[in-house]
């Protein structure tokens, strides 16, 4: 992969999330979006237009033009056309979350190890400089054995902006944005073992922009406690009824001797702030403004491809924060703890 020959990225869908994975792709000359794949034709003849690449007709003419495959289909549609990929044998960069259920997570996993294919998953935004500089001074033990954690993911009512809510309030918000900060926090402290969770419907009725009453499918606040392999301990909150203006959504990491605080889980310029053990946070300069970047796990994955490397979102990570969420999903419905069981290559490289 080389600006002069960049490596070639075919979508399979080209729904909401499409255009903005488009726009990152065109950020980086490493990477050419080639085309578009979707059962509505139409619908990718108009994003093709819309990106200057291809519109194909079937999955395997798109299959046979680039060199990466990004599965931005509908959630419940990912294990099934990950799959359809893997079998086909194109390398496949999958939308969260990589499937379902830890089980299809799992057989994803497998297949494509057992063909020799690369496999990965989204969330990638924590591949972002402000989250890999704190995830290195928190391996380098600047704030000493990390045993707590808090994270505070509020995003709101999402029918106040979105032209169609439906969808967030049938998958909830552990599972919808809960999963950035419980990915990032894996890949920096390992494992999760143990999940316990409570959720409520807040307000069950909500109503669209448009005026149309509608009553939601998942509980719309959730509280989580899990405990890592380290013996390190989160509690995360996470609802779709608190604007994020309101109260911040930060991640904050706190060791034998001090804290650490990274003010964003989303944005790449996230200010990280650092506090000696019984003093307050010390100011940091406002964070640099770092756009978006949806395309962050793809350049990753499209570089280790052409170093023979291991790339930094693996489906095993992805298939492990699948447990997690179901594991959140039984505990709230059991009122018990859960465990988790599966593991997962460290993204970064072992502790000196």
């Amino acid at each position: 992969m080389t600006e002069s020959t960049p490596t070639r990225i075919g979508f399979v869908g080209s729904g909401n999330i499409a255009g903005p994975y488009a726009g990152s792709i065109a950020r980086h000359p490493e990477l050419k979006l080639v085309g578009v794949f979707d059962l509505d034709q139409s619908k990718a003849a108009t994003f093709a237009g819309e990106h200057s690449c291809e519109a194909f007709e079937t999955l395997a003419a798109l299959v046979a033009a680039v060199d990466i495959v990004v599965n931005l289909t509908s959630a419940p549609y990912h294990y099934s056309s990950t799959r359809e990929l893997l079998e086909l044998g194109i390398p496949v960069f999958s939308e969260k979350p990589l499937a379902l259920s830890y089980d299809e997570a799992k057989e994803l996993v497998d297949l494509a190890e057992q063909a020799g294919i690369p496999l990965a998953s989204a969330p990638s935004l924590w591949l972002g400089r402000s989250y890999i500089a704190a995830a290195e001074r928190l391996r380098a033990g600047e704030i000493g054995t990390v045993r707590l954690v808090t994270a505070e993911v509020h995003q709101g009512r999402i029918e106040t902006w979105h032209p169609a809510p439906h969808s967030f309030y049938q998958v909830g918000p552990v599972a919808d944005v809960g999963v950035y900060p419980l990915t990032y926090l894996t890949a920096v402290l390992g494992p999760i073992r143990q999940v316990s969770a409570v959720a409520t419907k807040v307000l069950p009725q909500r109503t669209t922009k448009d005026g149309v009453p509608f009553e939601i499918a998942v509980a719309d606040a959730w509280f989580v406690t899990a405990v890592f392999e380290s013996g390190a301990v989160l509690r995360l909150s996470c609802d779709y009824y608190i604007a994020s203006a309101t109260v911040p959504r930060s991640m904050d990491l706190h060791g034998d001797s001090g804290s650490l605080r990274i003010d964003d889980w989303i944005m790449p310029g996230a200010v990280i702030e650092r506090a000696e053990f019984g003093e307050a946070y010390t100011p940091e300069p406002e964070g640099e403004k770092i756009e978006l970047d949806w395309s962050l796990g793809v350049l990753d994955f499209a570089q280790a491809i052409a170093d023979g490397t291991a790339h930094r979102n693996s489906a095993a990570h992805a298939a492990h924060v699948v447990e997690i969420l179901q594991a959140v999903s039984a505990s709230a419905a059991r009122g018990q703890v859960v465990e988790v069981t599966s593991s997962f290559p460290s993204p970064f490289d072992p502790v000196s």
